[in-house]
């Protein structure tokens, strides 16, 4: 925090003594793409147990401007059952497109991703390759710049809809994740 407070000043005293020309200005888009894992022990799915475990790991690409930008996002999600010796199921693929709003001089973010859910395994009702809906919310994020481009993300705590069963007796979770990514964007 000292250190975006001291980076705003000295941004802040330059602009105010030096030319125009020599103050840099933000590209006008940059390219960015993100590997990202989360994990959720607070599910809800019906019949089960709320307190679920999900995990799974991603990817975010994408263009941004100054304070909007469009990606695309896939993920692997994988499911836990609710019995103490369950294993891990292979869960979900879901697909997605999105849009975020970063603000706080860019140190905070907001996103919200709609798409598909594909299931990845059998259930004793629901072949794999069911698809249906996902969405992904995600309120408040924050980002700590690195060198070189990069980024670290922590969203604390964010909903996610991965519904791969929409027909019948629908299978829908809803996760409560959390999330950390890093990035890298051309400048």
């Amino acid at each position: 925090m000292g250190l975006a407070v001291g980076s705003c000043v000295v941004g802040a005293l330059l602009a105010s003594g030096a030319p125009e020309a020599s103050v840099p200005t933000p590209a006008a888009r940059a390219l960015f793409v993100a590997a990202e894992v989360h994990g959720s022990l607070l599910s809800d799915v019906p019949n089960r147990s709320i307190a679920t475990a999900t995990a799974g790991y991603g990817v975010r690409a994408g263009v941004r401007g100054a304070r909007w930008g469009a990606f695309l996002q896939v993920e692997q999600n994988a499911w836990r059952g609710v019995e103490a010796a369950s294993a891990w199921d292979a869960g979900t693929f879901n697909a997605a497109l999105g849009g975020e709003l970063r603000f706080a001089d860019g140190r905070c973010r907001t996103a919200l991703a709609v798409g598909t859910s594909t299931l990845l395994f059998r259930t004793p009702l629901d072949p794999a390759g069911s698809t249906g809906l996902f969405l992904d919310v995600r309120p408040v994020g924050l980002r700590w710049e690195l060198p070189r481009g990069f980024s670290l993300q922590l969203d604390p705590l964010t909903a996610a809809i991965a519904a791969p069963v929409l027909g019948g007796i629908p299978l829908i979770q809803l996760e409560y994740r959390t999330l950390l990514s890093l990035e890298w964007a051309s400048r």
